[in-house]
């Protein structure tokens, strides 16, 4: 840095005098008795006598192009400091590889009139004018878009638990595999949730398939075992085809989340749909949220169950009328065809079909039909935009169970609005007559449906002075008026200058009598942030049984945090406390938690996840889940532990500098970004930020070019023993000039290789001194430059 800025300063010196060399031949005069007074050889004057430039080399430097900041990149410099516009780069620039170009340097200046550029070295930054034609396209289409790849990859989640109580204990282990193959914009999965329960071995939620989308007609196709996905009427899971409209794509996989209250340390909570256990997990004493469940279909309920560790149960019901699409546009056709492949009594062959259409600017009208051996099934429904933010959505259905005589109808309502006050609400009635049986009914076997009505009810409420509020209501009531179910939620939180407070309430009324009582849960928990940790001291009521407790987590470094809890049983006056670790080890992310009651009841769970992707160039590990689109990033140096910011969220290079970007956005651009402080300090990265551009199901390759430079300080001494002058200049043996001592017997030099003679420019003749460094530098150093020592002879 004291060799730049001195250069800096000499360069000044000239300034208001220095024009390019292009436009003059008057080369400018340096005062040699300034530069001896800085400290300076007077020789270096010549390489800066006709203009500021930067020294030849590759370097690191900033870059505008048509006053736009593009970001760091690496550029070369010749020998005369002027900038080599090769390959390399434009790809960095995104500027566009012209048709006649070679290997080399490209005269853009000539080939392109208008193009302009200016190299300011003292801010190590170029500042470019093209032609506008010469940037790449920023404007969005298919194709725009990057296809093909080829990889294989399995996502794991592994988790085990194990209670220990008076008089016995219960084992529970759960493995969940997603994996496949990407070939050429063809997609293989295979989905399998394995769980191993007392001994009891069971495989759940199986499902095989082949994706691929169809750009001309820009559907998405998949063949196997798929869902009946008709956004009307409920279905199964066959054996078969599907087509769904690619722009739907992201509507398929409906934001759910599930809620609830878990009363002891690592509860386990299992979510069913249409009776299969498609999402289970591990969560903490008190208030849960779960999202990103695997869904079945969009038109099924989830049933929740809570399995405490003392034993105990609970089960609520999630409304599909709660986190379904929400209405107000068509969403294209959905056609699917194939035999049932769910375990019911009977499994016939079935087709579905449904779609939408806009009939008015403020109208949408959709449709559904589902035709089997012994069923037929067809929706209707008609959604309006009312006022400017209330969407009403009238469906009906109406069903003929051919098997066991019966017709049937289902009418819905449903109505959601923004009201004034930053208030959102969603309500919906269903009525069911008698006879109305939906497919999966009928196949099972079961003729009888006993809820004639079902109500949902969710409000959500911010205010900055009041606080954030949401509540959920959902009701079934049979024909028979005394049998009945309800389950209503209620959330508030407010956050203060130095703390937040919250509370939850669940009330749930199981089917049977209306006298049944009923059962609360009431949690309240005070949150104080300290740094990096925080404290919460918690509140629970739960069937007139009080517990309360003080738990506090935080950040141990940037990949590991933890929990500390205790807890007190006012009613069996016992104690409990818990103890949690979670890590992210950079290729996997595992979870330990511990809790005991006394020396009667204790429990210990962990959980192992990440994911695993074999493609052209090895097999590299991440720490986050891989999706049905993704890159691999590359270095073009073998080097570990770098950091990239990605869309799903950070993962980092193994040994052979490589990473997987777990998720793609398809058909958008996603950004990722190298954290630049993880790199060696040794090395500098071009442009470190990357914008991803990949159709669904490719395989994309990030190449990310990183320019090692070896950095040296010499402690040089001549060969009567004295130090080296201060500004003595360094050249090479071609006498090309290096730099200049920057002190007494100091030396400091970049890009340079392990063997070289440097020559010193002395008053009375010159010396040489040989440099010999290993043939390899250390990447991993912590130094920012490797130390040597010489003698100059």
């Amino acid at each position: 840095m004291l060799r730049k800025t001195l250069l800096a300063c000499v360069i000044s010196l000239g300034c208001s005098q220095m024009v390019r060399a292009d436009n003059t031949e008057t080369p400018i005069e340096f005062d040699r008795e300034t530069l001896k007074s800085l400290g300076m050889d007077p020789e270096v004057a010549g390489y800066f006598a006709r203009e500021a430039r930067f020294l030849p080399g590759k370097r690191s430097v900033s870059l505008t192009i048509n006053g736009d900041a593009v970001g760091s990149v690496i550029a070369t410099f010749n020998e005369s400091g002027q900038l080599c516009i090769d390959k390399t780069f434009m790809e960095q620039a995104k500027i566009r590889l012209p048709d006649r170009y070679q290997d080399g340097c490209y005269d853009y200046e000539s080939e392109y009139p208008g193009t302009i550029i200016t190299l300011v070295p003292a801010q190590e930054l170029i500042q470019l004018v093209l032609p506008h034609e010469q940037l790449e396209k920023q404007q969005l289409d298919m194709g725009d878009f990057n296809s093909g790849g080829t990889a294989g990859l399995f996502n794991y989640t592994f988790l085990t638990s194990r209670n220990n109580y008076e008089g016995g204990h219960s084992d529970y282990s759960q493995l969940m595999l997603d994996g496949g193959l990407n070939i050429n914009d063809w997609l293989f999965r295979s989905h399998q949730l394995i769980s191993n329960s007392q001994g009891k071995y069971s495989s759940q939620n199986s499902q095989n398939y082949l994706q691929h989308t169809l750009m001309k007609w820009k559907t998405t196709m998949k063949a196997g075992e798929v869902s009946l996905n008709n956004r009307l009427l409920e279905g199964s899971s066959i054996y078969g085809i599907e087509l769904a409209p690619e722009d739907a794509l992201s509507e398929s996989a409906v934001a759910v989340q599930v809620t609830g209250i878990a009363s002891t340390a690592q509860a386990r909570v299992e979510i069913r749909q249409q009776g299969i256990l498609v999402y289970s997990t591990l969560v903490p004493a008190g208030p849960f949220t779960l999202t990103d469940i695997p869904l079945r279909n969009s038109s099924s309920d989830l049933n929740v169950t809570v399995q405490e560790t003392d034993g105990t149960q609970r089960s609520f019901v999630v409304p599909a009328t709660l986190y379904a699409r929400n209405p107000g546009s068509p969403a294209g056709y959905y056609i699917s065809a194939g035999r049932v492949s769910d375990n019911y009594a009977r499994r016939p062959w079935v087709v579905s079909a449904s779609g939408g259409w806009r009939i008015a600017p403020s109208h949408n009208a959709s449709g559904g039909i589902l035709v089997a051996d012994g069923y037929q099934g067809i929706g209707l429904s008609l959604d309006s935009t009312l006022l400017p933010r209330t969407i009403l959505t009238l469906q009906a259905n109406q069903s003929v169970d051919r098997s066991n005589a019966l017709q049937g109808q289902k009418y819905q309502l449903t109505a959601s609005t923004s009201l004034p006050m930053d208030m959102a609400l969603t309500a919906s009635v269903i009525k069911k007559t008698l006879n109305y049986r939906d497919f999966t009914q009928t196949i099972d076997g079961d003729a009888l449906d006993r809820n004639k009505y079902e109500y949902s009810l969710g409000i959500g409420w911010g205010n900055a002075l009041a606080g954030t509020m949401s509540a959920t209501l959902y009701e079934t009531r049979a024909y028979n008026r005394d049998d009945r179910a309800r389950f209503v939620s209620v959330n508030w939180g407010k956050s203060f200058d130095n703390f937040s407070l919250s509370a939850n309430w669940q009330r749930q009324l199981n089917n049977g009598s209306s006298t049944q009582k009923s059962e609360d849960t009431l949690y309240v928990n005070i949150s104080i942030p300290l740094g990096r940790h925080n404290i919460n001291a918690w509140s629970q009521r739960k069937k007139g049984q009080d517990r309360y407790g003080l738990t506090t987590r935080g950040q141990l470094t940037e990949d590991t945090s933890y929990s500390l809890g205790t807890e007190r049983d006012a009613q069996e006056r016992q104690n409990n406390v818990s103890a949690g670790i979670n890590t992210n080890l950079h290729y996997a992310q595992l979870s330990a938690n511990a809790s005991t009651s006394g020396s009667r009841r204790n429990s210990y769970s962990g959980t192992l996840q990440g994911g695993v992707v074999a493609h052209g160039s090895g097999v590299t590990l991440s720490p986050l889940a891989v999706r049905e689109t993704f890159a691999i990033a590359q270095l073009d140096k073998p080097v570990a532990g770098v950091r990239l910011d990605t869309p799903q969220g950070p993962t980092w290079t193994d040994f052979s500098g490589q990473a997987v970007i777990p998720a793609v956005d398809a058909w958008k651009n996603s950004r990722v970004e190298i954290s630049t402080e993880t790199l060696p300090k040794n090395m500098d990265i071009g442009n470190g930020t990357r914008m991803l551009k990949q159709g669904k199901g490719s395989v994309g390759r990030v190449h990310f070019g990183v320019l090692t430079q070896r950095r040296v300080l010499l402690n040089v001494t001549l060969s009567n023993g004295q130090a080296l002058p201060k500004g003595v200049a360094i050249t090479d043996t071609a006498g090309n000039y290096l730099t200049t001592s920057v002190d007494d017997g100091v030396i400091f030099l970049n890009d340079v290789e392990g063997q070289k003679t440097l020559i010193a420019m002395l008053e009375k003749g010159t010396c040489r001194l040989t440099l010999s460094l290993p043939e390899v530098a250390d990447v991993a150093a912590a130094s920012f430059y490797e130390s040597a020592k010489g003698v100059c002879q």
